[in-house]
């Protein structure tokens, strides 16, 4: 069965795919209340000028570089919703990344596949990043962009500079996104050796685009010294496994898992017809889409030279990789598997959605966000006349609680650290010197653990879910303290601690 996709269909399916994906990423930006780190870049965008901004990310209030907090800021003055208008970066983000692997993907293969390789970002966590108020989905939007104006290079003049300003900017809104810097170096040297080509414009184009890390680089410093040796994530090679299953969705997605065995079958199909193998792709370009695959191992490797932190959020653009490794690879197949594997993909992404469709059509769309605050409401109306302080164990539970809280009730509500302890019962004090930091420009009642139970012999603790920061359950437990279970709702229980003499 032949497929033949003309330029305005596959532009026409590209567009369909946008609004589709755009309108179901408005409605998780307006659905779902905002978590800790969205909070952390709120209370930076709020602060009253430029150098505020740069101040408090001096001062370690959150961990990007300033040039984020100003587009976020932006777009929340030109949006009613706070929640809409602080993601909307991202939205955009995700759907320029959509674009831009589609339009790569269509220099070497036919329209059906590109759509295949552009789609499949649907299945990855990218997707769920397009309604987070952080850099991750810009970021990636901007390296992929830098990756069209790369191939794109020999055909227009302007492209060097395009990926110039694209590379500053991905490194403006992320420091880590420098790990895409070796796969463009490793690209250009294989042109070097292989092909005896110098290319001026994209040498000139990578340094400057690094320029930005320098200007930074203070900011990055600061962070380093603040959270020092006991940042919550530490770089490890025996993470990588699990990093690529979540990058990749491996874990799940039945839609995804059918789509794999499909192409599997038509590859073997198509081997006694074809050479699967075989392909038009240059060897730089071979080894572009290697290296953003082999991202993850780049990535632990430099934070485990530099004594840096790494996490699987930083090692997004190894999604783009993918992508364009899959689009590759669908254009060795029939028509009929790509339109099948495009079809799962899509009704794959459709079915993350449903939720929010539901909640829509019932008029309960802000229900998630009213349920934030009602959760602080309850405990306060229960609790507060008690007239003793109510400590949220978890630092991580505490600032959305704080941030949803009714007007006025936020002085009630007290968080504790400790910093050397939680070093010793769970290993990091990452949330607890966060919370200290945010403090400054944020009304939050965060009190050290010794002068807190120095004044207060009697308050109720919060506890929630299971959380790997929150060491209050290990700390009050080895005391020998009176604990007693007032009340227990939905996913809080909430204890009265009497502390022994």
């Amino acid at each position: 069965m032949s497929i033949r996709i003309t330029a305005g269909i596959g532009i026409t399916l590209l567009g369909c795919i946008l609004l589709f994906v755009g309108f179901c990423s408005v409605l998780g930006a307006i659905a779902r209340p905002f978590w800790y780190d969205e909070i952390c870049t709120v209370i930076v965008c709020r602060l009253p000028d430029a150098k505020a901004v740069w101040d408090a990310l001096q001062n370690a209030a959150d961990t990007n570089p300033p040039v984020f907090y100003f587009i976020a800021r932006l777009s929340r003055s030109i949006m009613l919703d706070d929640h809409l208008g602080y993601r909307l970066p991202s939205i955009i983000g995700l759907l320029v990344t959509i674009a831009a692997t589609y339009l790569i993907l269509l220099k070497r293969v036919n329209r059906l596949s590109a759509l295949v390789g552009a789609t499949f970002i649907l299945c990855s966590p990218l997707a769920t990043y397009a309604f987070e108020a952080r850099p991750y989905a810009l970021m990636v939007a901007f390296v992929s962009l830098a990756i069209l104006a790369w191939h794109r290079i020999d055909e227009s003049k302007l492209s060097a500079f395009a990926l110039a300003i694209t590379l500053a900017s991905a490194v403006s809104l992320h420091y880590y996104a420098i790990l895409v810097w070796p796969t463009f170096l490793a690209a250009e040297a294989v042109i070097l050796l292989y092909h005896r080509r110098f290319r001026t414009g994209v040498w000139a184009a990578l340094i400057v685009g690094a320029v930005p890390l320098l200007f930074f680089a203070n900011l990055l410093l600061n962070l380093r010294q603040y959270y020092g040796q006991s940042f919550w994530a530490r770089p490890s090679f025996r993470q990588l496994f699990a990093d690529y299953s979540w990058l990749f969705n491996f874990n799940g997605y039945w839609a995804w898992i059918l789509a794999v065995f499909v192409i599997g079958m038509a590859a073997y199909w198509s081997l006694r017809q074809t050479e699967l193998l075989s392909s038009d792709l240059s060897i730089e370009e071979s080894i572009l889409t290697l290296l953003l695959l082999c991202l993850p191992i780049i990535a632990v490797t430099v934070a485990k030279v530099s004594h840096g932190g790494m996490t699987r959020r930083y090692m997004v653009p190894t999604i783009v990789g993918g992508a364009l490794a899959l689009g590759y690879l669908a254009s060795k197949v029939p028509a009929i598997v790509n339109a099948i594997v495009l079809s799962l993909m899509l009704l794959n992404y459709g079915s993350n959605s449903v939720s929010d469709w539901k909640r829509l059509s019932g008029g309960s769309l802000y229900e998630a966000r009213q349920g934030a605050t009602n959760d602080v409401k309850m405990i306060l109306d229960q609790h507060a006349a008690s007239g003793i302080p109510i400590v949220i164990s978890s630092g991580l539970r505490y600032l959305p609680m704080t941030y949803y809280a009714p007007a006025g009730s936020t002085r009630k509500l007290y968080a504790v650290t400790d910093p050397p302890m939680a070093v010793k019962l769970v290993g990091t004090d990452s949330v607890d010197i966060a919370l200290l930091a945010l403090r400054r420009y944020f009304p939050l009642r965060v009190e050290d653990y010794e002068s807190f139970v120095s004044m207060h012999r009697e308050f109720l603790v919060v506890f929630g879910n299971e959380d790997a920061f929150d060491w209050w359950p290990a700390r009050i437990s080895q005391g020998g303290h009176n604990i007693q279970l007032l009340t227990e709702s939905g996913s809080y229980k909430v204890y009265k601690v009497v502390l022994k003499p």
